[in-house]
Formats: structure tokens, sequence, C-alpha cells
């Protein structure tokens, strides 16, 4: 734990925050912005007048929170803020990751073992591989009657959210618009999912435009609309209107949908259903509604986060959040329910944008990379510290696949070493633990914790790098990305909303792996005692 990390440790015990004898939630809504920088709050607080207007009048607001691990991707991060630990324990250490036996790289919710209800064609889907029980499955075994359930149009953020046994997980089906699940969950479809699925609600937006909400002078928090750096480097300005090649909705429209706010206001529309139909907050067993609003991802690649569209997306969730409150002080009661606001991680902003600032920063690419590290087996093997050289796998890092026929123990971690050190010399890595390091807790640098806390034995890598900061490693002339272990990736917003927590501001250093363990507090179950999180938000 660090110093900074102890002294608001310290202030945590002094604060009491929900008031003596507030009841439980009937309804705690968990609310992921996928891709939400912590600053948009304040880039946009002047604009905002609906629900992120209510969070932040009306919430507990902890401005200095972080996705405190090196992996700052959309698994890890959901996984986190469900169980309340660190990668390095919940073991969804990346999107996809090493599997150290296999010698391969999977998708973090990949199961061969399930079907996608409705497409037995397409890949299955389950939490399997998370390694710890979630909030989820804490309120369900001390609270039966309780329901859980998850939805986003991203199916690992649904799942990875919802635990390992959820009453339900609904994502989005890319190439048909639908709302589907995996045979993990259930047998068939609840009529209602059915009834949503046939209303053809993506339709509704073939041939519409995505124009600004507001009239053009209102964008003045971002860039010029027209900016080369920006999607496929040609249609970067508004309107973008939404259509296939075709003449007819296809999967490329519904594909390209999810890019747009009007994927997210369809998730919110499923919620709705959701907590109507299985009547979420109507009795005293409480619940949680896991929602994720994945289109800012898919969006927030391609534009960044100083673009008007990045900008228009925040307005209008904020007006559909407005709505979505509004549903609920209707459907549960105003006093029945908590809200908390989070996301998986954050983006580095244009290296273009950053440089005209005057920043240091640019596109760097990995090419030659892969030689680098080849030429330095080879030298390892000529200079006998192993005798063979291994198939090199590049993902989450760059694993070594010795066969099954790994070197003596001493050995493998020098040759491990020497090659990082080669690594280090490619002007796109600036940052780079070995297997060893990072287990024996032996590395040095500012960013060397979060890499233990995304670092798990049979997940890792032989060697895990990073560029410099304020670099973005691709190939691409366009669009930015995250997944780095600087700030800019790993601070969030959080807030906690809702009867009985009183709205101030609070500046303290906290982490995402907190979220479980109130959320815990507020719904009075108890939390493992082994947790990474602490309570942030406690009772007289």
């Amino acid at each position: 734990m660090t110093l900074q990390r102890i002294r608001w440790s310290l202030f945590l015990c002094a604060l009491v925050v929900v008031g003596c004898g507030a009841q439980d939630p009937r309804l705690v809504v968990v609310l992921s912005v996928d891709q939400m920088r912590a600053d948009y709050l304040d880039r946009f607080e002047s604009q905002f007048t609906g629900g992120f207007r209510w969070l932040l009048d009306q919430g507990a607001v902890f401005t200095d929170a972080h996705q405190d691990h090196a992996e700052t991707s959309t698994s890890p991060g959901h996984a986190t803020i469900a169980t309340g630990v660190y990668p390095s324990r919940h073991g969804i250490v990346a999107n996809n990751f090493f599997v150290r036996a296999a010698a391969r790289s999977i998708y973090s919710v990949a199961d061969s073992t399930h079907t996608i209800l409705g497409f037995p064609g397409d890949a299955g889907r389950s939490p399997a591989k998370l390694l710890r029980p979630a909030l989820g499955d804490w309120l369900k075994e001390q609270s039966p009657n309780s329901k859980v359930i998850s939805v986003a149009l991203k199916d690992r953020s649904a799942i990875l959210m919802g635990g390992l046994h959820p009453d339900g997980a609904y994502w989005y089906h890319n190439a048909t618009g639908r709302y589907v699940t995996s045979s993990y969950y259930r047998a068939s479809y609840p009529a209602w999912v059915d009834e949503f699925n046939e209303s053809g609600r993506p339709v509704r937006y073939y041939g519409r435009e995505w124009i600004r909400l507001l009239p053009d002078d209102q964008y003045a928090a971002s860039r010029e609309d027209a900016f080369a750096a920006e999607a496929d480097g040609i249609r970067t300005t508004f309107p973008h209107r939404l259509a296939g090649p075709g003449g007819t909705p296809d999967a490329r429209f519904f594909t390209s949908l999810r890019a747009t706010p009007f994927g997210d206001e369809m998730t919110l529309a499923f919620a709705r259903d959701i907590v109507v139909h299985e009547a979420l907050g109507q009795d005293d067993a409480p619940d949680i509604l896991f929602l994720g609003l994945s289109a800012a991802d898919i969006l927030g690649h391609p534009y960044g986060p100083f673009s008007q569209e990045v900008q228009d997306y925040y307005l209008r969730m904020d007006r559909l959040l407005a709505d979505f409150f509004a549903f609920l002080n209707q459907q549960v009661g105003a006093e029945g329910y908590v809200v908390a606001l989070s996301a998986d991680h954050g983006v580095l902003a244009m290296p273009e944008e950053l440089a005209r600032r005057g920043v240091e920063a640019a596109r760097l690419s990995t090419r030659g990379l892969r030689n680098v590290v080849r030429d330095a087996v080879q030298e390892a093997v000529d200079h006998g510290i192993i005798e063979r050289a291994p198939e090199v796998l590049f993902g989450a890092g760059v694993l070594f696949d010795f066969g099954g026929d790994e070197p003596p123990t001493a050995s493998l971690a020098h040759f491990r070493r020497n090659v990082a050190e080669k690594m280090l010399g490619h002007e796109a890595i600036a940052v780079a633990y070995t297997f060893d390091e990072v287990a024996e807790g032996a590395g040095t640098g500012a960013v060397f914790e979060r890499y233990r806390r995304s670092f798990h034995p049979d997940r890792a890598g032989d060697i895990m790098f990073a560029g410099p900061e304020n670099h973005l490693l691709t190939s691409s002339p366009t669009g930015t990305s995250h997944g780095s272990p600087y700030d800019y990736d790993s601070h969030v917003p959080l807030i906690f909303a809702g009867p009985n927590i009183p709205a101030g501001r609070h500046d303290g250093f906290v982490q995402t792996v907190d979220i479980a363990a109130t959320l815990a507090v507020l719904l009075g179950i108890e939390a493992p005692d082994d947790l990474d999180g602490e309570v942030l938000l406690a009772r007289r």
C-alpha cells in the first residue's frame, strides 16, 4: 500500500457518509461507462442538466479514482469493479491473455462448452475464467431471493460484471441487432426478451443521421469537427449517416450502430425492460442491475476524447440517464435505489492533439519489434544461455513456448532479462518487466506496482511491456486507444448517489476495487474479508 493510499485510508476510518438508521436500498444500479475519463465530468459539467448533473450534485464524488493496474482494458476493468480484487487475483488480466500451460492466447469470456441461445454456430460465452465470486454472488448467497442481472453492448462487459452466478447476463449480437445470452445462464429466453428483440428497435435507426444535439457553437470544449486523425481520416465530420451498403439493414449496419449514442440508447431501453419484467427493486430482497454503456468506447476509439463526437455522446447520455433515473423514481421510488458510476478504463488523447498542445506525444509503430525479440532469442542460444530457441508468441506481452521443456529456472530468468533489455532499445518500448521480476516484486519504476496487480502466474507472459507515456503504439494513422499503466488510462469517475448518501467531493486517491466493498455495506451484506478494496462509505 502506498503512503498516499495509507493517508487516505486513515481519513476514511473517520469518514461517516451513510446516515444513521438508513434503510438498505432495494436496488443497486452499477453504471459503467466504457472508456469514460474522469475529466469528462469537469469538461462538460456546465452543459450537464440531467443524469450526470444529478450524480454530480447529489452524489459522493471521488475525484481521484483509478483502475490501479497495468492492463487498462475492458475485461480486467469490469471484473475488478465487480469482485473488489485486482486482476492478479480475479484472473482476468486482459481482454485476451495467455494460458501458459497451453501456450496460447484466449478470450476472457470464451467458453466452447456453451452456445449462444438462438445462434448455436457462434462461439460460446461465460464467466468460467473468472477466478473470484463477485458482488452479485455475495448477495445471492446471503439473500437467495435477490436478483442480479447485467446488460451491455459488449459480451465481456455484461458477463464479467454479472459474476459467476447471476440471474441473467445479456449483450448485443453484432450481426443481427438482438440482445442475446448463452446456455451457461439459461436454456431459453424469457418472453420479454423475445418481445424486445422482435420489436425491431435497431431498425428504427436505419437511414437516420447522427447530428449534433446542440448548436455548433456549443462544442467549444472540444476541437474542430474536421480532424484528420479521426475515424478513417475522411469521414470525420457531422452528420454521420447510419446505413449499410445495401438498401436494407444488414450485419454491417447492426455492427456500426454500436459506434453511436443510439447503441447505448438501446441498452438503456433494454435495461428498463429488465427492471419491469424481472421486478427489480419490488420487494425486501435487494437486487443489482449492472449496466454497461459500451458505445462510449466503440466510438471513442476512432474519434478520441477531444472530439465533438465524444462530447455529443456525453450530452446525449446526460439526457438519457435523466430519463432512466426518472423511470426508476417511478418504478422503484426515489428512496429505493442507489447508483454507482464508474468506468473500466480511460483513454489516451490523440497524439496529434497532445502535440499541438505542447505535449511530447506521437504514434509509434512496433514494426521491427518481433525481429528485435527473435534476434535476442537467437543471441541467447548462440551464447549458451538457453539450448534451443522457443516459439515466440505476441499478445498481452511476449510468451516463450519451449514445448513443455523449459530451461533451468536461473537460465530462464537470465534469458528473459536479456530479451527485455534488448526490447528497451526499441523506440516504442519504455517499460519492460520480466515474469520473474513481477513475480518476485523485484522491479522498479513508477508503474511497477500496477504490473504486479495485473500479474497472474498462470496467465502472464514472459515479458510485459508498455510504450512511453503519451505515445500510442500503433501502425494506424488515425484513432486512439488505451491499455497502458499511465494515469490517462487509469483515471476514471467514481460517484455513489442515492438516499442517505450526502453529496460532496472527496479528493483522496481511491481505487475501483473499493466499489464492491462499498456497495456491500450499502446492501447490508458481508463481503469476503480478503478484498483488496476498502469501504468508502461507512455507516454509523
